[in-house]
């Protein structure tokens, strides 16, 4: 039962993975035309004042995220089996937290991942997100039945 619970935990992180990986290994980006015609090209368009690569480490700036989207998601499944087997009500709280945590991370990566996912309001439910985290979390201290 449990493996089918994490099927699609894996089946999404290994198509994150992916994602990164394709960003990695330093294919050519076909919207810029520099680094499409070679590696010349890229460089004079750098001397000209253009960037070819803006930011360098976003590849590993994606991994990481992908990490903690990974642990959260364990942990979530940690949290389930642990309320299975103590029936304690206050993880319940944290499992919705780690949840909603790695829903968080999926939406922040889809921002960052996916043209035109940038939307004027994104970062008002980022933050209602992380303050809706905090909220179960400081539940889940606090709740004692």
């Amino acid at each position: 039962m449990a493996d089918l619970m994490f099927a699609p935990i894996w089946f999404m992180l290994s198509w994150l993975i992916r994602q990164v990986e394709n960003g990695i290994d330093g294919e050519p980006d076909e919207n810029n035309e520099f680094e499409a015609a070679g590696p010349d090209a890229a460089q004079q368009g750098a001397d000209q004042g253009m960037i070819a690569n803006e930011d360098p480490y976003e590849p590993i700036v994606q991994l990481i995220k992908i990490g903690i989207a990974a642990f959260s998601v364990l942990l979530l499944g940690l949290s389930i089996s642990a309320y299975k087997k103590t029936a304690f009500k206050g993880i319940i709280y944290a499992a919705i937290a780690f949840g909603l945590f790695a829903a968080q991370l999926f939406f922040d990566y889809a921002e960052d991942a996916i043209e035109g996912w940038e939307q004027p309001f994104n970062d008002v439910i980022f933050y209602a997100m992380t303050l809706a985290i905090l909220v179960l979390f400081f539940m889940a201290i606090i709740r004692r039945k």
